[in-house]
């Protein structure tokens, strides 16, 4: 007997045949199917994935009309996939590929330019070389946390 996000999957698949892959792409439709799995393996243990079974069980009747009609059948997948994802980040530890790196990247350069456009200001005879020597300073160190991280991430294989 296949397992309950095996019987999914393939339904998932027998519904979209014929489906353009640039659509399968865009409506993240092998996310669904990777977070449907990682469901069904964490909802013996996880309240809150044994109730999304519901959910995803509904969407996935009805995935074919929500992919080739606009309406509220697509509104509701595309709720579905984003707190299935934010779920699975936040209680079970998966993340984008990147996801750190560009965090602390985003993070560090908003902190290197703050403190650079600080320390310009007080010795305004360098004033350009400064501020560039906060925003090198707040990119690369977070930068290099942020790799570090999301590799620890792959060899754990916790990618969404």
């Amino acid at each position: 007997m296949d397992s309950w996000s095996t019987q999914l999957n393939s339904q998932i698949d027998e519904k979209l045949k014929g489906v353009n892959e640039k659509d399968i792409r865009f409506f993240r439709i092998d996310e669904f199917k990777r977070n449907v799995s990682r469901i069904d393996t964490f909802s013996s243990s996880c309240h809150e994935c044994q109730q999304q079974k519901q959910y995803i069980q509904e969407a996935v009747d009805s995935i074919d009309k929500a992919i080739k009609n606009v309406g509220s059948k697509r509104r509701d997948y595309d709720k579905l996939i984003s707190k299935l994802s934010k779920h699975m980040q936040k209680e079970h530890g998966f993340y984008a590929p990147y996801y750190f790196t560009y965090m602390y990247s985003f993070l560090g350069i908003v902190a290197g330019g703050l403190i650079g456009y600080l320390v310009m200001n007080l010795n305004p005879e360098y004033q350009l070389e400064l501020f560039c020597l906060g925003f090198a300073i707040g990119l690369l160190p977070p930068y290099v946390v942020g790799s570090v991280k999301d590799k620890k991430i792959r060899r754990q294989k916790k990618l969404m």
